[in-house]
């Protein structure tokens, strides 16, 4: 699932998760692990990044690495070419081992290329308008840094034409429940058509040869 920032992508991804009785997992999640001090994507960043984006005690200063992330593109590809991958594959092996259909969370699954990988894409969006609103509140930011942030990413309506399912959560969550409730149901029948083209694809290969008569 992705969609544009604040957008209330975590919300809905929550009920789905629970009402569906699907498993989630959140790229940002994983983020957060790795930049622990001593994860694997710190010490990748401690590796190259100068002191000053480090605390004393060794602790990375995210939001400064943020803001220098945001005005210098070749300092952000870099700092994708560390994690990326790591991230990628921690959410690869969670789902591998899963017994249960997952919800993955990627805010920005179309930006970094992963849509591939997995089998049918959710997007949330909200309006511009709304959204700028959503961002000012829970950042605290001017409406010119609000929109900065939402012209780095792909535009909403992009993702929204490249999606398999879409919900608009512009308005009320009543109204959004009313769209979840319907894709719940598309997803339930989804996840049972794929488990039984698994089932007959495994029976038929462990059948083996018909004997000849």
């Amino acid at each position: 699932m992705t969609g544009g920032i604040a957008s209330g992508k975590s919300r809905v991804v929550a009920w789905l998760a629970q009402s569906g009785d699907f498993l989630r997992y959140d790229a940002d999640e994983e983020v957060r692990s790795l930049l622990m001090s001593g994860g694997q994507g710190w010490c990748r960043l401690r590796s190259w990044l100068p002191p000053a984006y480090f605390a004393d005690d060794g602790t990375l200063l995210k939001q400064r690495l943020r803001r220098a992330i945001f005005d210098d593109p070749l300092l952000r590809k870099r700092v994708e070419a560390d994690l990326h991958p790591l991230v990628l594959g921690n959410l690869q092996a969670k789902i591998v081992a899963s017994e249960c259909p997952c919800l993955v969370e990627v805010p920005l699954l179309y930006e970094v290329g992963w849509q591939a990988y997995f089998d049918a894409v959710l997007v949330v969006y909200a309006s511009e308008s709304i959204a700028s609103a959503r961002l000012m509140a829970r950042d605290q930011v001017s409406a010119d840094q609000a929109q900065a942030v939402l012209q780095a990413q792909l535009p909403i309506e992009d993702k929204v034409g490249m999606a398999d399912y879409v919900v608009d959560n512009s308005r009320g969550w009543s109204e959004t429940l009313l769209q979840l409730v319907k894709i719940k149901k598309k997803l339930s029948s989804f996840v049972q058509e794929k488990s039984l083209t698994a089932s007959l694809n495994s029976s038929y290969m462990g059948s083996g040869p018909a004997k000849e008569t």
